[in-house]
């Protein structure tokens, strides 16, 4: 990967929040890919709800190939299908339902040969086999993200009858949620399991985790990458309420959230979701952790070619909440303007930017008092370097890392200079693509403390990332071998 040290302007590289960008077939190609990142995506999703593994390797393949002509590391996240409810393939393609009329919801793999009955129009395939069993009268059916709802009015066999309390036009695969009921399906699922698997074998930096009820749904799913070797961060997306409810825990198991709008405003009522999104971007900045801010960001991009005024407002106040991340789903993957749609988030978050400051939480710890000495001390040192460059005393910070943790606590602090994040790992420089205000940087070669130090100064200089005369903080460990024990800081200058 000595070939990502090729020679590039720091500013071509520097974004503050960063824009992940979900793939699809609007950008099927190396080429389309390639424009989203000099149009200013920083990572790409995948999304396993949709697509076979084959494609989903060959967008693998053409990142990487984009990656190497962009000239700097490129995240690559695994979301996972998770258990989620969802209208099987229609017969059509496409049903319209009306609303007072009776429909019947039928699993799959139960459904076949059921016809509707009397006074009964029409029944819907679903991938739900305990629908009856978890369904009683009165639930309500939501379908696509809410736009059909329905009432159960009772038992068909081994699914359920229901009323369409508001109608329109169903679509294959569209999502169904039922709040307030407890899903008796496993957190992990079987597609989950391969969409693991897949990450571990093609070198995947992050995996997400859909529908998350509880902090031991994201450790189950570490322990399988811990299994396959895999050092993938582990996203825990936040769309149900029993997930808001163990939300300190689920912070304390992960490297960090997504907010899930989608679902989560579906889920529990779309009034307050922009509260619960505040809240979540606030607890996830205090504990230190990643957080994206997903779903509907720019959707009428999908099929206009400018975002409209309230979007373009949604994604500022993503901003100034403190997000890390803003994310871009069907924009993307299907819409017709993904490359305008990454121009529009970016000029947005660039815009948004100018007004944020330096976290007051800058000259406070973000680490428990409970934790080990070492990670109080890379805390302090953190807390330290975002300090200094706060003064306007130096042009960037550079952290040598090897999990990317000191990173991690530096961008949490929001200061106003690059951050460089110096490892001999690649998946490390990946992983902290997605860090705000982070760039990952390859280094081969390590010997004493100041013999790196010089090392990576040379580098610097020879990359063009900072000028002959200007000054830098450098957090480094002693030993340099001692994982996750950052314990010096030096302002060195180029």
């Amino acid at each position: 990967m000595c070939s990502m040290n090729a020679p590039v302007q720091l500013r071509l590289v520097y974004h503050r929040t960063k824009i992940l960008c979900t793939v699809g077939p609007a950008v099927a190609s190396p080429e389309k890919l390639y424009q989203l990142l000099t149009a200013g995506a920083d990572g790409f999703r995948l999304n396993f709800s949709h697509g076979s593994e084959e494609s989903h390797a060959a967008y693998v393949r053409w990142i990487r190939e984009a990656e190497q002509r962009v000239g700097r590391f490129v995240p690559i996240m695994v979301d996972l299908p998770g258990p989620k409810l969802r209208v099987a393939t229609l017969p059509q393609g496409a049903l319209e339902l009306r609303a007072r009329e009776e429909v019947v919801l039928a699993d799959v793999s139960q459904g076949e040969g059921i016809t509707p009955g009397r006074g009964e129009l029409s029944v819907i395939p679903v991938e739900y086999p305990t629908i009856a069993r978890d369904l009683k009268v009165g639930d309500s059916i939501l379908l696509d993200d809410g736009k059909l709802r329905l009432k159960v009015t009772g038992k068909r066999g081994k699914g359920v009858r229901a009323i369409v309390v508001a109608g329109g036009i169903l679509q294959s695969r569209k999502g169904i949620n039922v709040p307030g009921v407890q899903i008796s399906l496993p957190s992990i699922t079987e597609r989950d399991r391969r969409g693991i698997e897949f990450a571990a074998r093609y070198a995947c930096d992050y995996v997400a985790v859909s529908f998350v009820r509880s902090a031991e749904d994201v450790r189950a799913v570490r322990r399988l990458l811990q299994e396959t070797g895999s050092l993938a961060w582990v996203i825990a997306k936040i769309e149900k309420p029993e997930a808001l409810a163990d939300i300190e825990r689920i912070l304390q198991a992960a490297d960090g959230i997504m907010i899930a709008r989608g679902d989560l405003g579906v889920e529990i009522p779309a009034v307050q979701v922009p509260l619960v999104q505040k809240q979540l971007i606030q607890l996830a900045n205090q504990r230190a952790k990643l957080v994206i801010t997903a779903t509907q960001m720019l959707e009428s991009m999908v099929q206009n070619p400018m975002p409209t005024r309230a979007e373009a407002s949604d994604v500022a106040n993503a901003v100034l909440d403190g997000t890390d991340v803003v994310m871009l789903s069907s924009e993307t993957s299907v819409g017709a303007y993904p490359v305008e749609a990454v121009m529009y988030m970016r000029s947005i978050c660039q815009e948004a930017e100018r007004a944020l400051t330096v976290h007051p939480e800058v000259v406070h710890t973000l680490v428990g008092k409970g934790e080990r000495p070492e990670r109080l001390t890379t805390d302090a040192i953190a807390a330290a370097a975002a300090a200094i460059a706060a003064e306007g005393h130096v042009q960037g910070i550079v952290s040598l890392t090897l999990s990317g943790e000191t990173v991690r606590l530096i961008s949490k602090r929001r200061p106003p200079v690059p951050i460089l994040a110096v490892t001999q790992n690649p998946m490390v420089a990946r992983n902290v693509g997605l860090l705000w205000g982070t760039t990952g940087m390859l280094l081969e070669r390590v010997g004493s403390t100041d013999e790196t130090i010089e090392e990576v100064k040379q580098l610097l200089r020879q990359q063009g990332y900072f000028m002959p005369g200007e000054r830098i903080v450098i957090t480094i460990g002693r030993p340099l071998v001692a994982r996750s024990r950052t314990n010096m800081l030096s302002i060195e200058t180029i």
